[in-house]
């Protein structure tokens, strides 16, 4: 019996295949506003925003899946307050997942952008290339799935943050560590129907926020294993021996 429980969790642990590596951001592009200024290091392995604007994205050059994203970021300045985050499932403007980060709640154009964060899925007829509508998260094309605000849930300056997405095509789980944060699952959604998308970076009104040293590590579930056939054939050699 010790056999066959070894044999069924090699079955069990072939049947994923796990592929990591570092992201290169030299081959990804901006979108969204004109205004943002994306400043990627020569290794590419880290990026700088540095204009305080309009709604500004730098998205990957391919799409993803079934997908883990690990890296860091933070703000190095302390002069706003405002927002920086990240997209997934990116297929143009208006088909996308946002999650943003607010530093402090304030008021701009009669929209509350709150401290904390939002999860939102962006779709047609959403306008996410000025202010107005992603401040409040209102408007059309713009779906908030999930929110944690608060006054000790802001970002802090000059503090670099961890950050782990994994992206499923039935769910995203979303992780903060630093500062006042440890590992903590920030949003945990399940049930979706996700398609496959580029990830990308985010800011709105916000300068000098940088991301560092992002890996993507994708896992696969392939129709048939070698090593899951070659146990069957041992554990079937064994019990005729037995």
């Amino acid at each position: 019996m010790k056999l066959i429980n070894v044999l069924a969790s090699g079955l069990m642990f072939s049947a994923s295949v796990a592929y990591a590596g570092a992201i290169d951001l030299n081959t990804w592009n901006q979108a969204g506003s004109s205004n943002g200024n994306w400043n990627v290091a020569a290794d590419g392995t880290s990026v700088l925003q540095t204009i305080n604007g309009n709604p500004t994205f730098f998205i990957s050059d391919d799409s993803f899946i079934n997908n883990q994203f690990t890296g860091t970021f933070g703000v190095e300045t302390e002069d706003d307050d405002d927002f920086i985050g990240f997209v997934f499932g990116y297929n143009g403007l208006d088909d996308f997942y946002l999650f943003d980060w607010k530093q402090s709640t304030q008021d701009y154009s009669n929209n509350i952008g709150s401290a904390g964060f939002t999860l939102s899925k962006i779709s047609a007829g959403a306008d996410v290339t000025n202010l107005d509508s992603l401040w409040g998260h209102t408007g059309n094309g713009i779906d908030v799935l999930a929110t944690d605000y608060g006054d000790d849930r802001g970002w802090t300056d000059n503090t670099t943050y961890d950050f782990t997405l994994n992206y499923t095509d039935t769910s995203i789980d979303i992780f903060i560590n630093g500062g006042t944060f440890s590992d903590e699952n920030i949003f945990s959604v399940a049930g979706l129907n996700n398609d496959a998308g580029n990830f990308g970076f985010f800011n709105s009104s916000q300068s000098q926020v940088r991301y560092t040293g992002f890996e993507e590590e994708a896992t696969s579930v392939p129709e048939s294993s070698t090593l899951a056939i070659f146990s069957l054939g041992i554990a079937g050699l064994f019990w005729r021996r037995k």
